[in-house]
């Protein structure tokens, strides 16, 4: 009988032993007894009493902790931190001695490392005056620099602030590129009317700037006595056939006219006619709009002089002014389109036609060459548009730009790990356009929130599972 007494005894002490304290909070693998000295904390110095044990409650000696306090900003006051200093007394017990500059909350941040153990990070909210203190347990337990942070979010609170998920996947990308353009004359289809002799102008047909003319209509008459001593010439040359040499005077007179634009059925109807007229019409040499118009009546051209300039407006030019970041994705034979500002309707569609070799100093901007059609007429020289450029990138891996959240020059996704659990993650991105490019961070399959990111990243930096935004 004293034998079983004894060994009932021993099991009971073994248990005991081995039993967790029922005010013991966990953290990781390890088991804390804490105390605040003085409770409630004041706004000088204060310590905080740490027995440390592993799970089986044993001590823990040799640890090394880390220990940071926090007061978040707010309106003007700006964030407040602080430190403590470490002193380990054995037996897995280590006083923090810390400081408060005020009273009010404060998370106070414990980090432990000790042989044999997973990092640890235990974050405590005290709030002077008030006693006590609360664990906030449904934080992302903190890994070492440079390792990848979690997020514990409860699916109802979730669901709660309208987080939704997206995969992460390969899709067709196209990137649009935008800019303000002006409508130009394209100045491929551009012709000017030169006269090649002197000349008096008596009459005009086509008397306005703006005029539509066709291909042959009559644009003014001329009288010229160079041009008729010039007729004469040919006829006399004519006449003369048989005498040795007036072939080639014939022929040089008759190449003489045609230079100054005489066609053949005006030579025909000279030599049907048999005599020089002092009078002749010039005829609009192509269909288009009189851009220019350089005489009036009765007054005297010199040869050279340009009478009209006029130009096809049934296909126009729209110089583009684009970014210079844009400049890389520039290239001859791109499709854009082209929608009025201040006019509705469906945009027109037209290309690239060339992309010019150098950089506005003043702007920064690159200059590009767009052609589009305006049978309609609709698009006038010096109007102002709005040009779209499509560049199409292919298949890449990508997100939808609101699943990424812009620190300075980083980007991080809230990757879904399970129920519940979220890591935060650094993605470097490539282009930015329907959907953003992936280069780095996020695997083909993977799930990111796309909604709420602004909720989670606050959530995310109140548990310091989130880089703060001063962050460069």
């Amino acid at each position: 009988m004293k034998n079983l007494i004894s060994v009932a005894a021993l099991l009971l002490l073994a248990g005991c032993a081995r039993k967790t304290p029922t005010n013991a909070v966990v953290a990781g693998d390890f088991r804390l007894q804490l105390r605040l000295d003085p409770d409630p904390p004041r706004a000088a110095d204060n310590v905080l009493h740490v027995e440390l044990m592993d799970a089986q409650g044993k001590p823990v000696d040799g640890a090394q902790l880390g220990f940071g306090s926090v007061m978040p900003a707010m309106g003007s006051m700006p964030e407040m931190k602080g430190g403590g200093d470490v002193k380990a007394l054995g037996g897995g017990r280590y006083d923090v001695a810390y400081s408060l500059s005020m009273l009010g909350d404060w998370t106070l941040t414990l980090q432990i490392d000790a042989p044999g153990h997973a990092h640890a990070e235990l974050r405590l909210k005290v709030s002077p005056p008030r006693k006590g203190y609360a664990v906030e347990t449904r934080g992302a337990v903190a890994a070492r620099e440079g390792a990848a942070k979690t997020l514990e979010l409860p699916p109802g609170r979730q669901q709660l602030i309208g987080v939704v998920y997206a995969k992460v996947e390969r899709r067709p990308l196209t990137l649009s590129l935008r800019a303000t353009g002006r409508v130009d004359v394209d100045e491929t289809q551009v012709r000017d009317v030169v006269l090649k002799y002197d000349a008096y102008v008596e009459e005009l047909f086509v008397n306005q700037t703006g005029q539509r003319v066709h291909k042959g209509d009559r644009l003014l008459t001329l009288y010229s006595p160079e041009l008729m001593s010039a007729e004469q010439d040919y006829l006399v040359a004519l006449r003369s056939r048989g005498v040795p040499g007036t072939e080639q005077l014939a022929r040089a007179a008759e190449e003489r006219l045609r230079l100054w634009n005489l066609d053949d059925l005006q030579l025909a109807a000279l030599r049907n006619r048999g005599n020089a007229a002092p009078r002749a019409t010039i005829h609009s040499p192509v269909d288009g709009t009189v851009l220019e118009k350089g005489v009036v009546s009765g007054t005297k051209a010199m040869a050279g002089s340009v009478l009209y300039r006029i130009g096809n407006l049934g296909r126009v030019w729209v110089i583009a002014d684009l970014f210079e970041s844009d400049a890389p994705w520039l290239e001859p034979g791109l499709g854009a389109t082209l929608t009025l500002p201040f006019a509705g309707g469906t945009p027109l569609k037209g290309d690239v036609q060339f992309v010019y070799p150098t950089v506005d100093p003043k702007t920064r901007s690159v200059r590009a060459r767009l052609v589009f059609p305006n049978a309609r007429l609709s698009l006038k020289p010096g109007m102002f548009a709005d040009v779209r450029v499509e560049v199409p990138l292919g298949s890449r891996l990508s997100v939808p730009d609101d699943a990424l959240l812009a620190s300075g020059e980083h980007r991080y996704a809230f990757v879904k790990l399970g129920e519940g659990e979220l890591q935060v993650r650094e993605v470097k991105v490539g282009a930015i356009a329907d959907y953003d490019e992936v280069l780095d961070g996020l695997v083909e399959g993977e799930e990111v929130a796309t909604q709420a990111t602004f909720l989670l990243s606050s959530e995310a930096q109140l548990r310091s599972a989130l880089p703060r935004w001063s962050t460069p």
